[in-house]
This record gives C-alpha cells, sequence and structure tokens, in this order.
C-alpha cells in the first residue's frame, strides 16, 4: 500500500512528459562533414554570383577581375567562369572541339566589342566532359582592354558552345580614375544562347 502512491504519480507523469518531449523543436541538424567541406572550397549552395541553369542541377558563375579598370593602365582582364554540379547525377557535356568556352566583350548597345576565341586553336577532336555531382570546373581566359574607351560600361559574356543553358553575363566599368574603394562586378541579367575550352581548372 506504501509504494501505490508513487508509482500512480509516476504513471500520471509520464504521458505529460511525452507530450512535452513531442512539442518541443527539432533541433537543428548540424552540417555534416562534407558540406563543411564543401562551404571550405566555395562549392556551397550559397556561392556568391553562382546561377541555377536548370540544365542536368548545373550552376555557372562569372567574375572579372578586375571589375572597374583604367583602360589606360590595365591592359587585359582576367574572367574565370565556373560550373558547379548541384544535381544527384553526373552530368555528362558533349563538345565537337577542344572548346569548351567562349567569352565575349559587348557595348551596351550590343556590339562586339572582343572575342576570347579569335586569339585561340583548337582541336577537332569530340570530347565528352563528365561532372560529378558537387563538382566545380574552373576556367579562366585573358581578354584585351585596347578597344575599351574611359567612361563606357561593358558586357563581359561567357557560354559554353552548343549548350543553350550555359550562359551568363556581368558588367564592367571603364574609368577615368578609380574610387577610393573598388566595388565588387556587378551582375548583368543572363541571357541565352549557344556558344566554347577543358575539365577541371584549366587556364587558357
Amino acid at each position: 500500500m506504501k509504494f501505490r502512491t508513487p508509482i500512480f504519480l509516476l504513471l500520471m507523469a509520464l504521458p505529460l512528459a511525452l507530450v512535452a518531449a513531442e512539442e518541443q523543436p527539432p533541433a537543428t541538424p548540424k552540417p555534416t562533414i562534407l558540406k563543411r567541406w564543401l562551404n571550405a572550397v566555395g562549392i556551397s549552395k550559397s556561392s556568391a554570383n553562382m546561377t541555377a541553369t536548370g540544365f542536368k542541377g548545373l550552376e555557372i558563375g562569372l567574375q572579372a577581375d578586375p571589375a572597374q579598370l583604367k583602360v589606360a593602365e590595365v591592359k587585359q582582364i582576367k574572367v574565370t567562369v565556373t560550373l558547379v554540379n548541384r544535381g544527384k547525377k553526373i552530368a555528362q557535356l558533349e563538345f565537337p572541339t577542344s572548346q569548351r568556352i567562349e567569352v565575349l566583350v559587348k557595348s551596351q548597345e550590343g556590339k562586339s566589342i572582343e572575342q576570347w576565341s579569335e586569339d585561340q586553336a583548337f582541336n577537332n577532336e569530340p570530347t565528352i566532359v563528365a561532372i560529378n555531382p558537387n563538382e566545380r570546373l574552373e576556367y579562366t581566359v585573358n581578354l584585351a582592354t585596347r578597344d575599351m574607351a574611359a567612361g563606357q560600361t561593358y558586357i563581359i559574356e561567357a557560354y559554353f558552345p552548343n549548350f543553350e543553358h550555359l550562359r551568363k553575363a556581368i558588367s564592367v566599368a571603364a574609368v577615368t580614375d578609380l574610387p577610393a574603394a573598388t566595388p565588387a562586378g556587378t551582375p548583368a541579367p543572363d541571357k541565352a544562347g549557344s556558344g566554347g575550352g577543358s575539365k577541371k581548372h584549366k587556364s587558357f
């Protein structure tokens, strides 16, 4: 008889404890080792300047260095094109030649000022480039500024030949004098089209 009251109270408290446990919000999951590694190398979903293409889970990024330049002093712009596979399957891209990317410099009116491939040589060798999930491909090219004029804004457009969705554009400003702090490149609206380089961190 002495133990009935504590046991009764325990049985009454147990359902209340279970309800309280169910009402607690779930703990925020900690990032996995893979996600932490992807963040460290810049392949996280929050990577800056990346645009989802809607094609095979691929995202494309484009950067210009410098994004604001004095044409009298800067002879070349370094352009970096990045492609990341955010999907769960291998993405395969077929190229008719050894050219992977094409990069153009255009005026605000759309007139072509510079075409990177005109000074390049490519082999007529069909190639398939496979991009694994979470894999990052990066291509770097240099563009001449000889035809740029101070006081004008230009569009740098990069794309992968034969792939309509793999295209991105940003703007760069040609100025007379640079301000104290140079701002980052300003993204321009993506454009659809067709267009062409090699796998993994390959520089031209």
